[in-house]
């Protein structure tokens, strides 16, 4: 039911974030700037890169969002149900990348200096938007299994992955 590759979505990730930063750093450096020199999120082209593919991810779950939004206006025929179905998944899978984008800079800003306590809203909200997938996954697994239609917890599911994705987006915006 759920992808195992995201922490977020799988594990204790924030009862594991707060015992690891008790904890000293186990990694070597090999001359890495960012080990040795203090950096914040406007100088860091790593953490540059990073929110630059989160507002990719972001523009793409809102193309995805729009068009399951317009789709829902359209009467249920069985080609509306394929397409809708389909840019289900297109959702779900543009969700899931954003959550291992956010996942893997709040790991950079981890061990990079003092940035981990700026972060905090972020991972909070990065588990609320992959609450928000699962619960999609399992609703749209309701519709392909047993051809379920129920379109107003489907249009609530969707509106629930939009705002996570809204309050993501002005989180890094203003870092």
């Amino acid at each position: 039911s759920q992808l195992p590759t995201s922490r977020t979505c799988h594990s204790n990730f924030l009862s594991e974030l707060s015992n690891k930063d008790n904890q000293s750093d186990d990694y070597d450096y090999i001359d890495d700037d960012y080990s040795t020199v203090s950096s914040t999120s406007a100088t860091d082209p790593l953490v540059k890169c990073y929110h630059r593919h989160i507002r990719e991810h972001i523009a793409s779950i809102s193309m995805r969002y729009t068009r399951l939004s317009q789709l829902n206006q359209r009467p249920n025929d069985a080609n509306t149900m394929t397409t809708l179905i389909t840019e289900s998944k297109a959702l779900i899978i543009a969700g899931h990348k954003l959550v291992f984008v956010l996942e893997t800079l709040h790991e950079h800003l981890r061990h990079s200096t003092k940035l981990q306590q700026t972060q905090t809203p972020l991972i909070s909200l990065t588990k609320q938007l992959c609450d928000g997938l699962t619960s999609f996954v399992r609703l749209l697994k309701q519709f392909t299994n047993q051809n379920c239609t129920n379109m107003q917890q489907f249009q609530h599911d969707t509106q629930l992955i939009m705002n996570s994705v809204k309050k993501i987006q002005q989180q890094c915006s203003s870092v």
